[in-house]
């Protein structure tokens, strides 16, 4: 199905081919180790952003995705190479954001959280989307104070099983280094937020979730109900913490 691909000896060979016709300066990281297989994979990176693009088993597509920041945004699909490398050069050479590539080209689709993170507002989108999470509802209770709380609601959240996660920064590798994180405890006399729903009236006090707080998921901080775990959080902030910025722990 991949001619073009024979040709050249693989996936990689093929990028670059193409990269030197269209006049880019784009080439394919190569991994020393890897060099000697042709690999289906291929990584273009190019200052905070990079796409990594893969080829269809049972039909003839290319599959590029589009990171920027830690956080890929829009996948897309094309037949045609000279798209492919077209599409990859417009996103990594130029300040476009994930509306303008999709204009461009009409076979990018954006993610869902693509224009939140556009318009400068992921970590507002996100503590919503957490809010909403039909699947983590024993968060509730705590991310319904955090989201409005002036430091906590500033930091980037995210979840990992039933523990919520802060970050200083919206993309991935998070950076969570002495941030405190919090996990629903589960005890025998614990009743989850969706059975308690229909008994809460009756005494919301007796069936209150606990949430246990700690420090880089081990270190033992305290627990108690949502205020009383978001008063933990906040006391055991560093100084003077900014709201999470753009880009990754490694930069």
């Amino acid at each position: 199905m991949y001619p073009e691909l024979e040709k050249v000896g693989g996936l990689q060979n093929a990028i670059d081919f193409e990269f030197v016709k269209f006049n880019s300066n784009l080439r394919v990281l190569r991994e020393s180790n890897l060099d000697e297989f042709p690999l289906n994979f291929s990584l273009i990176k190019n200052g905070k952003k990079f796409s990594q693009v893969y080829i269809g088993a049972e039909e003839k597509l290319y599959l590029p995705d589009f990171w920027k920041d830690g956080v890929c945004l829009a996948n897309g699909h094309t037949k045609n190479i000279s798209e492919l490398i077209q599409v990859i050069d417009y996103w990594l050479c130029n300040e476009v954001t994930t509306r303008e590539l999709a204009d461009k080209f009409s076979f990018v689709s954006p993610n869902e959280k693509a224009f939140a993170f556009d318009d400068n507002k992921e970590v507002e989108y996100t503590w919503n989307l957490i809010l909403q999470d039909k699947f983590n509802t024993e968060l509730i209770e705590f991310v319904k104070i955090a989201i409005k709380d002036e430091v906590l609601s500033k930091l980037f959240p995210f979840t990992s099983l039933y523990t919520l996660c802060f970050s200083r920064c919206t993309g991935y590798p998070y950076d969570t280094e002495d941030l405190p994180n919090v996990t629903p405890k589960q005890f025998e006399n614990f009743v989850p937020i969706k059975e308690k729903k229909s008994i809460e009236e009756q005494d919301r006090n007796k069936f209150e979730t606990l949430f246990v707080v700690t420090k880089n998921r081990n270190e033992y901080l305290g627990e108690g109900n949502a205020e009383e775990a978001l008063k933990i959080v906040k006391a055991n902030l560093l100084d003077n913490v900014q709201p999470a910025r753009k880009g990754t722990a490694d930069g």
